[in-house]
């Protein structure tokens, strides 16, 4: 993960479906960090802290 995930975490949070049109080939659900088997915003604060190493 580094930086340039930013923008598609953003976009599958924002919309999901243009998400799955741009990534048809990256699951939606990559983005579910905290594991409750959803891509929310819940998903946030675990993404930044993988982006800084934590």
């Amino acid at each position: 993960m580094d930086v340039l995930d930013i923008n598609p975490f953003v976009l599958a949070l924002s919309d999901p479906a243009a998400y799955q049109q741009q990534f048809p080939d990256c699951p939606i659900t990559n983005g579910d960090i905290d594991g409750d088997g959803a891509t929310t915003v819940l998903d946030i604060n675990p993404f930044i802290a993988l982006l800084v190493g934590g």
